[in-house]
């Protein structure tokens, strides 16, 4: 009896920290539902804030405080990404990833969001951006999104 004793003790303790972790994840997901996404196909290998991605599908996310999530739909892993937001004057009819192209590869730069006057530049690759103004402003180009 005392061993069935132990288990029923660690059960009820246990339980206010299932409640506790599961209110939390509801207020994580109710969080990150509110904010949009879209669906990208990416066929190329390519890279964001030093970080290495494949060619995949993913979804891409705008979280609060600057932060972006990727979503690799075929392998399950997320991403995050610094980002400074921006806002424009026009409203954008479709989302678009503009990506850089030099002899090192494909880099991420900025993500556009379909609906909104907003785009974010990614925080880590500000250089890109100076690069492409003085060098070659024909190496960018966009992936639209779904």
């Amino acid at each position: 009896m005392t061993r069935h004793s132990a288990i029923l003790t660690n059960l009820l303790l246990s339980l206010p920290l299932a409640a506790g972790l599961l209110c939390t994840a509801t207020s994580a997901s109710a969080q990150l539902g509110s904010s949009s996404s879209e669906t990208v196909t990416i066929p190329f290998a390519f890279t964001a804030n030093h970080q290495q991605f494949p060619a995949g599908t993913y979804q891409v996310r705008r979280l609060p405080d600057g932060v972006m999530s990727l979503y690799n739909l075929q392998t399950a892993r997320i991403q995050l990404l610094l980002v400074r937001r921006e806002d424009g004057r026009v409203v954008e009819t479709r989302g678009r990833l503009v990506f850089y192209h030099d002899e090192t590869g494909n880099s991420l730069m900025q993500v556009w969001e379909a609906g909104t006057t907003i785009h974010s530049d990614l925080m880590v690759q500000p250089k890109l951006h100076q690069l492409v103004a003085k060098n070659n402003p024909e190496s960018t180009f966009e992936v639209a999104m779904k």
